[in-house]
Parts: C-alpha cells; sequence; structure tokens
C-alpha cells in the first residue's frame, strides 16, 4: 500500500458521521465519537484515538502510523485491506465482535487486548506483542503469526484452520478446544500450553517445543512427532497408542 502524500488534515476538523476518502489525517484533537463513520484509503499519522467510541465504523484501505489505540473499544468495527506500522499501541483496545479482512499489524503492541468473538481473515501479525490477549471464540482462519509473542494469552475454542504461527512465542498459551488442523507451527516454542481437545490433525510442527504442554483429548492424527520436543507432555492412553502408529510402531 502506497504511503500518502499532502497536506495533513487537521483531526479537529473531522466531524461526527463524515465519510471520509483519500485523506492524511495527523496529530491529536478527533471527535469522541466516530460511531458509524466511514474512512477509504486514509492515512493516520501520529493520531491519538483514546477515548474516541467507534462502534460500527468501517476502515478500508487505511494506513495506521505510529498511531495510539490504547483502551480503544473497536466493537464492531470493520477494518479491510488496513495496515498498522512502526509500533502502533493498541494496548488492551477491545475488538470484541470486529472483523478484521486481509489486514496487517507490523511491530504492535496488542498487549492485553480483547479480540473474543471476532472475525479475522487472511490477516498477519508480524513480530507482535499478543501477551495476554485474549481470543476466546473468535474466527481467525489463515492468519499469519510470524514471530509473534503470545505468553499467557487466552485462545480457545477458536477456529485457527490453516492459521501459521512460525517461530512464534506462545508459552503457557490456552488453546483448549481450538480447531488447528493444517495449521503451522515450525519451530514454536509452546512450553507448558494447553491443547486439550484441539484439532491437531495434519498440523506442520517441524522443531516445535511442547515441554509440559497438555494435550489431553486432541486429535493427533497425522502428527509428526519425530522432530517435537514432547518431554513431559500430558497425553492419553489412546493418543499414546496413535502416536506409537504414526511413528511405525504397532500397537497391538
Amino acid at each position: 500500500m502506497d504511503i500518502k502524500k499532502g497536506q495533513p488534515r487537521d483531526p479537529t476538523t473531522v466531524s461526527t458521521g463524515d465519510s471520509l476518502t483519500a485523506q492524511v489525517i495527523a496529530g491529536d484533537g478527533l471527535p469522541e465519537d466516530m460511531s458509524d463513520m466511514v474512512f477509504k484509503q486514509c492515512q493516520f499519522q501520529h493520531v491519538s484515538f483514546s477515548g474516541c467510541e467507534l462502534q460500527d465504523s468501517q476502515f478500508e484501505q487505511c494506513i495506521f502510523i505510529n498511531c495510539d489505540f490504547a483502551s480503544v473499544q473497536f466493537r464492531q468495527v470493520q477494518f479491510r485491506n488496513c495496515e498498522f506500522y512502526d509500533k502502533s499501541t493498541e494496548q488492551g483496545c477491545n475488538f470484541t465482535f470486529a472483523v478484521l479482512q486481509d489486514c496487517e499489524f507490523n511491530h504492535c503492541d496488542l498487549t492485553l487486548c480483547e479480540f473474543s468473538r471476532s472475525e479475522i481473515y487472511l490477516s498477519s501479525l508480524h513480530e507482535c506483542q499478543l501477551t495476554g490477549a485474549n481470543f476466546q471464540g473468535a474466527t481467525a482462519t489463515k492468519i499469519i503469526g510470524n514471530s509473534v509473542e503470545l505468553s499467557d494469552a487466552t485462545i480457545t475454542d477458536c477456529n485457527l484452520a490453516y492459521a501459521n504461527f512460525t517461530g512464534s512465542k506462545m508459552v503457557e498459551v490456552d488453546f483448549s478446544g481450538c480447531r488447528m488442523s493444517h495449521a503451522r507451527l515450525d519451530g514454536a516454542n509452546l512450553t507448558g500450553a494447553i491443547l486439550v481437545d484441539c484439532e491437531l490433525h495434519n498440523i506442520e510442527a517441524d522443531r516445535v517445543t511442547l515441554n509440559h504442554a497438555d494435550l489431553r483429548g486432541a486429535t493427533l492424527s497425522g502428527l509428526d512427532v519425530r522432530n517435537i520436543d514432547m518431554t513431559g507432555v500430558k497425553i492419553n492412553l489412546d493418543q499414546a497408542a496413535t502416536l506409537l502408529e504414526e511413528i511405525g510402531v504397532d500397537v497391538t
């Protein structure tokens, strides 16, 4: 997406109910009530959204550079083809029921963010901080999370089919009940993770660390365990038989 050039617009001139296209908005002073607004091909530079009400607003093909979204409520907001850059701070913001489609987050701080029941499609998170974030019940199919920090996050009952978490740190993350078929976890650290009742069939998991992870009740068919560190992992007897069969051991 191209970086726009031109005279930045003063945020104080943005009015509730506006529909803005191809605008550059820089600085502070946005109106508190920004609900039901539409922004297309806009660029936000060093803008603070703190204290703004954005429910049911739409952002399409927008760029956010060094913006502050700390503790902002994004409930039912739609982001399509948007990009977030340069350590934009979304710490503690609420994306509950939000839609994020074809979006990119680059080096962003999403610590303690709320993504429960959100819909995240074909979006990427590159080297982002997501410690303590909550994705309970979210749909995040084909999400790319390269080298993200997800420690202590809650990601229960999510659809993570075809997700890519290559090289990510997911220590003690609760994935209970997640559908993760065909996900890519190469090089990820899931030490102490809870994967109870997860669908893990046909995942790519080369050099994954699963030390002391809880896999009880998870579907493990097609899991190649030869390059996985499973020291202290918790499984039940039926799963043990499945894993032995995967490496060619005849269980009778």
